[in-house]
């Protein structure tokens, strides 16, 4: 040994007798024991977790096992030895397999069976996630997802860390034959056609299956009477204003001129919107709009993932996308900007990626024009784009437009128009002595430390794990895309004391959409550094499948697709049943009485009969007062007691019947 050698305990055994009990090299026999018993003790668990899901899965009270430990003794004593009998049996088999070739070659194997078995190994928790009614806490259920699905990722790592290696195998020589002969029986036209176009077809069939899947089920849950005066009444009633030549007149909500309505919202988009809405100006035409903007919005999303991921895991984020809870609550809550937004700003998106910058422009245009807010989003989207280096010009220019824009609506022309309608929401963040929008970035800016603690709340928590369990965090994966989820957080988590911005059954989650699936998407993308990176292929193939098990398990508690009674949106629960004969004729009944008030006159209306008649110029919100109103349609059904309050002030002000049906009520003023 030199001076300038390095000196290691290897080196020192090396040197003197007796030392090479000092040596970190494990004997090769000992490497090999190690590796034999961990195989069989992962696949022991495997067969016992696998033996543990069949056990419930023949539970018939599965909702009371996972909710409350219901199980008797002689029910439990069976689970015990369903678990025992699977580790034995798959234990057994590894020692048999063993056993007739005790070599090196023979416990790799084992090792390679059990890394291909290892997401087995949480398969018994599987059916407590997919189990109906047995979740009433949506933040226990969200944290038990979360740590669910963060020990399933790397046994999912440990299974396609197997692939190539099992190829080589005799069984994996076996499954690429059985592939070349189906391939074989499909026709060469077809080997061609499927591989190219077959996932595009897909993704249309998906987004077909939910534009006319949710038209179907929100205009029959309009039908059923479960759409209100806040929001769909009044957004009816805007459209139809604006239709007849009053912009931003909404007398649902404000009973004044043309542009009133500008001092909550600019919702511009409206005029690009308006010939739609002229074929048919009702209630039924905005909620079918909605589903078909958000249904084509995953196409765009498909294009985006598929010029950096395989076809399949496009597709898989696409119908994570379609799958996603927090679309389907907005999309169940009447009509509104943020989801409408979210469908134009994946369009602009691809067309930024694809450098289609005339279109991107367009569906830019048309996002922000959506709502004033939309453009914080925007200019968070230009900041990513010159904090990454990727085409840090347009950033640029994607910030000056989207915050210029926001400043002139926000700080001059809105409270030109009349003071802002939606401080309560941030009551908590405003200086002293001042309640403007301003004071909210002043709060945050100069007391961060008291804003940080205005986000420790439970429900803030839940809201934010139910925004990312479903797609499997992947927006977090990268400093850089976490960006993804500030436009959403603003208006969402930084609100106090205000339930539906924490509650995915409203369309708040649309301030997320938009953002955190491309984010998705990159972080797909970035955990391979090339096609031939095995280990990082593995890595991307580990995510996909974690992406579809949080897609799985959060849609079956938490979705609309497919119908169940559970389904959660805005005020309360969602019933997929057809309208009943009353219903129908009661919608009937509305519209016969509408039909008897003239159509220049002010109609006050009642708030779940709102939706249904605010197509005309003056529909006042009863609820708000009577007070000018010529006539007034209420129901006695579901009444709310603001509606009932105005409605006894009216008739003793000499309001009196003209005409009723069962459940609905037309009064008139006197002197009509």
């Amino acid at each position: 040994m030199t001076p300038d050698s390095p000196v290691t305990l290897s080196s020192l055994a090396g040197a003197r007798p007796g030392a090479a009990k000092f040596s970190n090299v494990e004997p090769k026999a000992d490497r090999e024991f190690v590796i034999l018993v961990r195989s069989v003790v992962l696949l022991a668990v495997a067969g016992a977790s696998v033996a543990l899901c069949a056990g419930q899965l023949l539970n018939g009270r599965l909702t009371g096992f996972v909710s409350a430990n219901g199980l008797n003794h002689h029910g439990r004593n069976l689970l015990l030895v369903a678990l025992g009998l699977g580790a034995a049996v798959v234990a057994s088999g590894a020692a048999v397999m063993y056993a007739l070739r005790q070599s090196a070659e023979g416990i790799t194997r084992i090792a390679r069976v059990a890394h291909f078995s290892a997401p087995l190994v949480l398969l018994g928790a599987l059916p407590a996630f997919l189990t109906l009614d047995a979740w009433p806490d949506a933040l226990k259920f969200a944290l038990s997802a979360s740590v669910f699905l963060l020990g399933l990722e790397p046994l999912f790592r440990l299974h396609f860390s197997t692939y190539s290696e099992i190829a080589t195998l005799p069984i994996g020589a076996r499954m690429a034959a059985i592939a070349n002969r189906c391939r074989a029986v499909i026709p060469a036209s077809g080997r061609a056609f499927l591989p190219k176009w077959g996932p595009a077809l897909l993704v249309g069939a998906m987004s077909a299956f939910y534009i006319g899947y949710m038209s179907f089920y929100t205009v029959r849950n309009h039908h059923r009477f479960n759409t209100f005066t806040w929001d769909l009444g009044q957004l009816n009633n805007q459209f139809y204003n604006f239709l007849h030549g009053h912009p931003f007149r909404c007398t649902a909500l404000i009973r004044e001129g043309n542009w009133s309505e500008l001092r909550n919202h600019a919702e511009a988009v409206m005029f690009f919107l308006l010939p739609i809405y002229a074929l048919h100006p009702a209630a039924e035409t905005l909620l079918v709009l909605q589903a078909v903007l958000l249904g084509l919005a995953g196409i765009f999303l498909y294009r985006f993932a598929a010029r950096r991921l395989s076809r399949a895991m496009a597709v898989t984020l696409t119908a994570a996308y379609y799958l996603y809870p927090p679309l389907h609550g907005a999309q169940f809550f009447d009509i509104h900007f943020q989801p409408v937004a979210a469908a134009f700003l994946l369009a602009a998106i691809d067309c930024f990626d694809s450098r289609r910058m005339r279109w991107f422009a367009v569906f830019f245009g048309l996002a922000i024009l959506c709502r004033e807010d939309i453009s914080i989003g925007t200019a968070v989207f230009g900041l990513f784009l010159i904090l990454t280096g990727h085409r840090p010009r347009a950033g640029a220019i994607i910030v000056a437009i989207s915050l210029t824009y926001f400043v002139l609506l926000r700080f001059v022309i809105m409270p030109a128009v009349g003071t802002w309608g939606f401080a309560e929401h941030y009551h908590q963040l405003f200086p002293e002595g001042e309640r403007t929008f301003g004071g909210i970035i002043k709060t945050i800016v100069t007391n961060p430390v008291y804003t940080f603690t205005t986000l420790l709340a439970a429900e803030k928590l839940r809201y934010m794990l139910q925004i990312l369990v479903p797609v499997a965090f992947l927006p977090l994966r990268r400093l850089h895309l976490a960006l993804s989820i500030l436009p959403g957080a603003y208006f969402t988590i930084l609100t106090t004391g205000y339930g539906p911005t924490l509650d995915i059954g409203y369309q708040y989650s649309g301030y997320f959409i938009p953002y955190i699936f491309p984010a998705a998407a990159l972080a797909l993308a970035g955990l391979a550094r090339s096609e031939i990176d095995v280990a990082g292929i593995a890595r991307r193939r580990a995510a996909i499948a974690t992406l579809a098990m949080a897609t799985l398990v959060t849609t079956t508690q938490w979705g609309a697709i497919p119908p169940r009674q559970s389904f959660h949106s805005s005020y309360g629960l969602i019933s997929f049943e057809a309208p009943t004969a009353e219903m129908k004729q009661r919608l009937h009944d509305i519209h016969e009485l509408e039909a008897m008030v003239p159509r220049e006159a002010v109609l006050a209306i009642s708030d779940r009969e709102m939706p249904h008649v605010a197509n005309r110029l003056e529909s006042w919100n009863v609820s708000v007062g009577f007070e000018g109103a010529d006539y007034i349609l209420y129901g006695t059904v579901n009444a709310i007691p603001p509606d009932m309050l105005q409605v006894n002030a009216a008739i003793a002000a000499g309001y009196t019947r003209l005409a009723e049906r069962p459940g609905l009520v037309l009064l008139k003023k006197p002197g009509r």
